[in-house]
């Protein structure tokens, strides 16, 4: 299991929220499990969404799919980073 953390900065953390919820079974059609999320506390409009998966190239699809470019376009975000994680 591969894990991945990645930044994201909205406008409206709950519309946000709500989208990122609403697509929850089509990022487990990527073979991507979702895990916790942590909101910023210096900044309540960006979190850190912690996700797990296998296969790097097949979750990497989702976030080139239509249906994530069209969910970002709706939940306000303005940036995100992505962050792997290695085990030591």
């Amino acid at each position: 299991m591969q894990h991945m953390l990645s930044r994201v900065e909205m406008q409206d953390y709950e519309a946000w929220l709500q989208s990122h919820q609403s697509h929850s079974e089509d990022r487990r059609r990527y073979g991507i499990t979702d895990g916790p999320i942590y909101r910023d506390i210096h900044n309540p409009n960006a979190v850190l969404v912690h996700i797990m998966f296998e296969d790097l190239e097949r979750a990497m699809q989702w976030f080139a799919s239509d249906t994530f470019k069209e969910a970002t376009k709706h939940s306000t975000v303005t940036a995100r980073e992505h962050y792997l994680a290695q085990k030591r």
